[in-house]
C-alpha cells in the first residue's frame, strides 16, 4: 500500500510546464481554502484531457458547491478555454441547510480573476441547486452545452445529492465524468446514502468509473470499458503500479490512493 500511494503522490504534470493548470497548481491552488483532495489527486484528473480530446468534447466544468473555487478553477483550466459554471448558495447561508461549506461569491470570483487566463469564460450562479428546474437545465443547456466535467460538492444530505446526480446526469456529455465528493466521509454519510440511492434505482446512465480516499468518480456506461481501461493504463504506465481494484453496485472499479485527502 505505501509504494502505490508513494507512486500516486508523484505529481507526474500530464500538460505542458507553463500551461493555466500547471501555473495554477503551483501557484493559486495552495492559497485557496477548500477540500478537492491532494494535489496529486486534482493533477491525475488532467489525463482525462487527451481523452475527452479523442472523443472530439469541448465542453467546459460545471460545480455545485463552490465553496472558494478552488476544485472548479482547476478543472476549468484542465478545460480551457471552454466555458465552465459554478453554481452555489454562496452568501445566502439559510440554504445551507447541513452546514457543508460556506462559500464566498466575492472571493471565488477574486480567486477566478486571478488565476483563470480568461476570467469571462468562468461563470458563477447564486442558487440553491434544488431550485434548478426543467426551464433552468434547458437554459444552461443552450449556454454551455454539455459539461466535460460535472463536480457534486454542494448539500452533503440525501435529497441533495440523489437530486444533484441526476442534474448532473442531463447535463454532462457521454464521454464526461461526473464527480461526487466525500464519499464514505463519516462526517456526511448523506453523501453515501444519496448517491447509492440514486444508483440504484438505475435511472442514470452514469455508472461508478474508480474511487479515491475522497471522491467517486463515475462515466457514461457505454464508455465504462474504455475508460476503465484509460485509467489501468495510465496506472501501469506513468505511475507503475496496478491499482487495487474493488466493486461499488456491482462494478469492478479501480480505488486510487493518493493517501490522506480530508
Amino acid at each position: 500500500m505505501a509504494d502505490k500511494e508513494a507512486n500516486l503522490t508523484t505529481q507526474t504534470p500530464p500538460l505542458a510546464p507553463g500551461s493555466a493548470f500547471l501555473t495554477y497548481m503551483e501557484s493559486g491552488f495552495p492559497q485557496i481554502a477548500g477540500w478537492p483532495g491532494q494535489p496529486s489527486s486534482v493533477i491525475f484528473m488532467a489525463h482525462f484531457k487527451e481523452l475527452f480530446e479523442r472523443h472530439g468534447v469541448t465542453g467546459g466544468a460545471c460545480e455545485i458547491g463552490v465553496h472558494h473555487g478552488k476544485y472548479l478553477i482547476a478543472l476549468h483550466n484542465i478545460l480551457a478555454p471552454a466555458r465552465s459554471l459554478g453554481i452555489d448558495v454562496f452568501d445566502d447561508q439559510d440554504k445551507n441547510v447541513d452546514g457543508s461549506g460556506k462559500g464566498s461569491y466575492d472571493l471565488t470570483r477574486a480567486y477566478v480573476d486571478s488565476f483563470v487566463a480568461d476570467p469571462d469564460s468562468v461563470a458563477l450562479m447564486s442558487k440553491d441547486s434544488l431550485t434548478l428546474n426543467a426551464a433552468d437545465q434547458a437554459e444552461i443547456l443552450a449556454e454551455y452545452g454539455r459539461f466535460a466535467f460535472f463536480s457534486i460538492d454542494g448539500g452533503h444530505t440525501a435529497q441533495h445529492i440523489t437530486y444533484d446526480f441526476f442534474l448532473a446526469s442531463e447535463l454532462t456529455s457521454p464521454y464526461g465524468i461526473i464527480a461526487v465528493d466525500d464519499m464514505f466521509h463519516p462526517d456526511w454519510p448523506g453523501v453515501t446514502e444519496g448517491i447509492l440511492a440514486a444508483l440504484a434505482t438505475r435511472r442514470s446512465p452514469f455508472v461508478p468509473l474508480f474511487l479515491t480516499r475522497k471522491k467517486l468518480m463515475l462515466c457514461h456506461f457505454s464508455v465504462a470499458k474504455p475508460y476503465h481501461d484509460f485509467i489501468l493504463g495510465i496506472c501501469r504506465d506513468v505511475y507503475k503500479f496496478d491499482p487495487t481494484m474493488v466493486t461499488l453496485c456491482g462494478h469492478a472499479i479501480p480505488s486510487l490512493n493518493f493517501g490522506s485527502e480530508y
